[in-house]
């Protein structure tokens, strides 16, 4: 009789526990020294921050009903239009899986943007592309960092290592023009394939939405592909985002190829190269074109086998060749610093 309550309340608090979702501290701080050559706004740096800080709850409401919230606590706590959540909080959303090829999301997620550099965490970021962060000249161009998360419909279709998303959002915050008057959505689909015991993969995206008038438009696409087949993971995007003008009849644009190439072989390290080049092309009675070159090289290391902690240091060199200005412009960037990810309800 002791050995079979013994069993029922073990096999209870497992129960229990599998209830229980899981709710994960993903935090990576970092020591960041930044210098610039040829620039009169660059400024040089030295700091510690934080690059990630997320507290991320997943569970299950029924069998078939999931939900998620991330909350970022690097990031504004203020409210934003026309969703009236914070730029905190990264996913608020659950799913319903309606059968085993389709489910439906709703709520603030994330919008598949990006190609493989979008889908990568923030946290495990150290080069990005001019696609991803829009720093160039441009003031009407989007990026991944402003259209990742956001609040909306999205329907998943599975299949034998296919997955095909169709989505509607919100508009951004950042777009140009009145946002709390929301008139329009953004629009994305997004297949992603996976084949030879996954190590090919692929990712094909298009988002579209409207500018600050309803006639200016906004279109981004991605092509990416990826062989990750231990000792090797190499992955290419090409990333392609426009905003034309409609009472102009001037673009913007702005291209980006991110190549990225990792030797996994070793147990505790992982060495990878990184490189992004990017373009942006000013429209007006002339256009401007501004090129961007980056190199970056990573090293991490993880002193504790089969844990989600590790050490890193990384060297970033970009580029900036501005038209109309006669000297490039040179960033070095190095960074050292330590990732934890760990489950409190294990």
């Amino acid at each position: 009789m002791k050995k079979f309550l013994i069993a029922s309340l073990a096999m209870t608090a497992m129960a229990a526990s599998a209830q229980a979702g899981s709710l994960s501290l993903d935090m990576r701080a970092d020591y960041n020294s930044t210098t610039y050559k040829d620039t009169p706004t660059g400024k040089d740096s030295t700091k510690f921050y934080f690059k990630t800080g997320r507290l991320d709850y997943q569970g299950k409401a029924t069998e078939d009903i999931s939900f998620r919230a991330r909350l970022a606590f690097n990031k504004d706590g203020a409210s934003k239009d026309p969703d009236k959540t914070q730029t905190a909080v990264e996913y608020a959303f659950l799913t319903h899986k309606m059968s085993d090829m389709f489910s439906l999301s709703a709520g603030k997620f994330n919008t598949e943007f990006g190609g493989f550099e979008g889908s990568t965490s923030g946290a495990d970021l150290y080069l990005t592309s001019q696609f991803y962060t829009p720093t160039g000249k441009s003031s009407t161009l989007l990026g991944t960092a402003n259209l990742l998360y956001m609040t909306g419909v999205k329907g998943t279709f599975s299949y034998e290592g296919q997955q095909f998303h169709l989505m509607a959002t919100n508009e951004p915050d950042t777009k140009a023009g009145d946002v709390a008057t929301q008139n329009s959505s953004m629009y994305g689909a997004v297949w992603r394939g996976a084949f030879m015991e996954k190590a090919l993969n692929f990712n094909v995206s298009y988002h579209t939405l409207t500018g600050a008038t309803k006639d200016d438009k906004h279109q981004f696409t991605a092509v990416g592909v990826m062989w990750n087949s231990s000792p090797m993971m190499v992955s290419v995007d090409y990333l392609m985002g426009e905003h034309k003008t409609d009472a102009t009849g001037f673009k913007d644009s702005m291209n980006s190829i991110v190549g990225k190439i990792a030797y996994t072989g070793f147990e505790q390290w992982t060495p990878r190269l990184e490189i992004v080049s990017s373009e942006e092309k000013i429209g007006g009675t002339t256009d401007l074109t501004n090129k961007y070159m980056g190199y970056g090289v990573v090293a991490e290391y993880k002193p504790i086998k089969d844990t989600n902690f590790r050490y890193h240091v990384a060297y970033n060199n970009i580029t900036s060749d501005l038209d109309g200005v006669t000297d490039k412009a040179i960033k070095d960037e190095v960074v050292v610093g330590a990732r934890l990810m760990a489950d409190f309800l294990k």
